[in-house]
């Protein structure tokens, strides 16, 4: 297959991992984007260089060589059989071109933009871990009273997951679901930090 035009489906999964600028576990396509993309033709992107493809859980993430690909979309013209959505999309997409080019601004500066928290303030994680510890006692106990660890641990994880989504809009963390709900243990599904409507279990932090 490698060589033969891309199909439609393989055209839309590199331009939502374009747009998206972050690894996506291979549901992301089914669940939320609603593209059927079949292994044959994940394969394929792969053979071609265009995507990394990692197992348990199956996450897909564009290469440099298919960031070239999906950025070639942008100006692309609208495919055959595209339909009145993927019409729609190219033609965006095409205005996205033209728009870019007239800001001088990078496709990839625009897609791993990252979108700080309300009011623009980025929070700070804690200087070091005892001090994380020392503001989750005085939020749960006054100063020299006996209070349980287990208060002290779940104080903490609302820093930790708050730590987290804030960790998550930079481009280089990657949090994302475990497809294989059924091997969760109890641990695993206690520590999931949710972020829009789900419950991400794993993360991946580049160099």
């Amino acid at each position: 297959m490698t060589g033969a035009e891309l199909t439609l489906v393989q055209r839309f999964v590199l331009v939502t991992l374009m747009i998206k600028a972050s690894a996506l576990p291979n549901t992301y396509f089914t669940n939320v984007a609603g593209i059927g993309l079949k292994r044959e033709y994940r394969d394929d992107l792969r053979d071609r260089g265009f995507i990394k493809v990692t197992e348990k859980p199956l996450v897909l993430e564009l290469t440099e060589a298919g960031w070239g690909q999906a950025i070639s979309e942008l100006g692309a013209e609208v495919p055959a059989r595209a339909g009145s959505a993927g019409g729609a999309l190219y033609i965006a997409l095409e205005f996205l071109h033209r728009l870019l080019d007239h800001l001088q601004v990078a496709p990839a500066e625009l897609f791993t933009l990252r979108t700080p928290p309300a009011g623009g303030v980025t929070a700070s994680a804690p200087a070091d871990f005892e001090a994380s510890i020392r503001k989750a006692y005085g939020e749960v106990t006054r100063s020299g009273e006996y209070v349980s660890l287990a208060k002290i641990r779940n104080a903490l994880k609302a820093d930790v997951d708050s730590t987290l989504v804030r960790m998550s809009r930079e481009a280089d963390v990657h949090l994302i679901p475990n497809s294989q709900q059924g091997d969760l243990t109890d641990d695993e599904r206690a520590s999931a930090v949710k972020i829009g409507n789900q419950d991400r279990h794993l993360i991946a932090i580049g160099s």
